[in-house]
């Protein structure tokens, strides 16, 4: 059986503009995924894999149409009036509002910024911060990537998390004998939790002759005894470098995952955190991460 050549061109013809679909979307997912001061021809050349005139091609086109646009200088490539446009739209139906709106009133009722974040690899990426009113404030920085053990979101989301399953990356430094012992995932007050922290307290390690456990580095231990204590509160608490003079608190946030990928947190001078006021805290920023629990956001964010 022949094929008209009609037909064949037409095919071809399809195959190409789907072909030039799929790369321009590349490029526009490289563009969103760089620096706010834009990126390259060349530098997306290398990130694409894609040659420089086809780039260069796509480029035009988009442009054109207004996905992205070229920096003051010309050399450089941003988001154009179409994608923030489209942006806004799809925020605004993923119930980001409502997520600022309870990260706002978090904020006003401890006084201190709050955030939400979620797990990408060995880390936790900063989504949205209200900041605080106070004077002196910790400065939410959307977009900040920092380490899972560096972070009391962090530390919620591996404190509350289910028990590491094939597959799943640990973070760098930490053992999965950290997570074995004292891990259950569930909430202080749960019966499996008291079970697991009572086994846990009860002489196992000093006395059983564990001492594998106790000749652990000692960062892993004392990263145990944090998630340990979160587990004990209800929420993490992370105290940051002593010249930063900033503490964090933070609870996991349930989005129908099967790890705990979100975490909502406050964080704000020590001084205005302290001991005494902790389970105050604690409770609020627990409530918020309840109250988010649901939301279109939460649910999205947390199937990545």
């Amino acid at each position: 059986m022949s094929v008209s050549s009609a037909g064949a061109d037409g095919r071809t013809s399809r195959a190409s503009g789907v072909q030039s679909v799929a790369r321009a979307s590349v490029l526009l997912g490289a563009v969103v995924d760089s620096s706010s001061s834009g990126v390259t021809l060349t530098e997306l050349s290398k990130i694409t894999g894609l040659n420089v005139s086809t780039v260069h091609r796509l480029l035009g086109t988009l442009c054109s149409e207004g996905l992205l646009c070229r920096s003051r200088e010309g050399d450089r490539f941003l988001p154009g009036p179409v994608l923030l446009r489209l942006g806004r739209r799809s925020l605004a139906a993923s119930g980001l509002p409502e997520v600022t709106a309870i990260l706002k009133e978090l904020a006003d009722g401890t006084g201190e910024t709050a955030s939400i974040g979620m797990r990408r690899g060995d880390n936790v990426l900063v989504l949205v911060s209200v900041q605080s009113e106070q004077p002196l404030r910790y400065l939410g920085e959307p977009g900040v990537s920092v380490p899972l053990a560096g972070s009391a979101m962090g530390l919620a989301m591996m404190a509350f998390d289910a028990t590491p399953r094939a597959g799943r990356a640990l973070p760098r430094g930490v053992t999965t004998q950290t997570f074995a012992q004292g891990r259950t995932g569930n909430r202080p007050g749960d019966g499996a939790d008291r079970g697991s922290r009572d086994a846990d307290y009860n002489g196992r390690g000093a006395h059983d002759g564990r001492s594998a456990e106790w000749s652990a580095a000692p960062e892993q231990w004392a990263l145990r005894v944090r998630l340990l204590a979160a587990q004990f509160r209800g929420y993490a608490v992370f105290d940051g470098a002593e010249d930063s003079g900033l503490r964090g608190l933070a609870a996991p946030v349930d989005s129908g995952s099967p790890y705990v990928q979100l975490a909502v947190d406050i964080q704000g001078p020590a001084g205005r955190m302290a001991d005494a006021r902790l389970d105050g805290l604690g409770a609020r920023v627990t409530a918020a991460a309840d109250s988010l629990r649901g939301l279109p956001v939460a649910l999205a964010l947390g199937q990545l």
